[in-house]
């Protein structure tokens, strides 16, 4: 399910487009040879506009997913107390954690195993009603499986049912351990204004050792916390510490220096910003909206 719920944009061979609709000089007299590199250049320009659609989508989601189009106010702190947790389970899964047919039996396991794949379908394709209609009752059956409180937690992160959500993946840490959607649940509890649960969430993920591109999600929401408590220069320290422009940047660089740029002009730093913008812009002109915003920072 990892797998699913963590999906990239689609790598493809970017190799040197055609401009579209230039065909060859001799198009009258196509050769075999001519025809298939003009279907090939007609799969690379579509592989090139999926990936741009995609990276899109993914910088929109971390920069909502962080908060930082959607400030809150101060006074709408309502919840400042943080959950007690216990410490992450060592040395592997904890020992509630079941697998599907222990939790509900042999008989049932085939159906719930159906409707399980039917629930990762949906997801994967967006359909996140059809995803939790297939997961429902499962939900409530197999409550010590961590597939099924990984998908529930997910697909109702997606529906925007925080508090809900921020159950399912509670579970799903205490019985796993693993940390890879901390950003989630940060994220659920953060849009629930839960502001230690997200620092707490937050200095476990990074004491975890988690990859670079998770880290990158857990600084975008917790940046995002700070910002909207309109703490923007505390959220600009924290979301540029240790971020620097690679040689080679992928997806999770783009995700970040995009919304450290947009949480720059936030805070007023407009130089650092337009220079960010720049930067994005000069990897990739069609990433987001990074050419308008640099034009209108000029």
């Amino acid at each position: 399910m990892g797998a699913v719920a963590r999906k990239g944009a689609a790598k493809v061979l970017e190799l040197p487009l055609e401009p579209e609709g230039q065909t060859p000089a001799d198009a009258d007299e196509e050769t075999p040879e001519e025809a298939e590199e003009a279907r090939l250049r007609a799969e690379r320009r579509a592989a090139r506009r999926a990936r741009t659609d995609e990276l899109r989508g993914e910088a929109r989601e971390a920069v909502r997913r962080g908060g930082l189009d959607t400030p809150v106010p101060r006074s709408a702190d309502k919840r400042p107390g943080g959950r007690k947790r216990a410490p992450l389970p060592e040395g592997g899964p904890s020992p509630k954690a079941q697998k599907l047919e222990e939790s509900v039996g042999h008989r049932n396991a085939h159906r719930y195993r159906r409707q399980l794949d039917q629930a990762e379908a949906a997801y994967a394709q967006d359909d996140f009603q059809k995803a939790w209609m297939a997961l429902d009752g499962m939900a409530k059956d197999a409550l010590s499986v961590p597939e099924v409180r990984e998908l529930s937690g997910l697909v109702l992160y997606r529906l925007g049912r925080w508090e809900a959500a921020a159950q399912h993946l509670e579970a799903y840490r205490a019985l796993t351990g693993v940390t890879d959607l901390h950003p989630v649940l940060a994220d659920c509890h953060r849009a629930q204004r839960r502001w230690r649960d997200v620092e707490a969430l937050w200095a476990e993920l990074r004491d975890a050792g988690a990859s670079a591109a998770v880290l990158a999600e857990g600084r975008i929401v917790a940046a995002g916390a700070l910002g909207d408590r309109g703490e923007l220069a505390e959220a600009v320290r924290l979301l540029s510490a240790g971020f620097q422009r690679p040689r080679r940047a992928k997806e999770h660089h783009f995700r970040q220096a995009y919304a450290l740029a947009d949480l720059l002009e936030r805070a007023g730093e407009v130089p650092r910003a337009r220079e960010l913008f720049g930067w994005l812009r000069d990897q990739d002109e069609l990433y987001v909206d990074v050419a308008e915003r640099l034009a209108a920072l000029e």
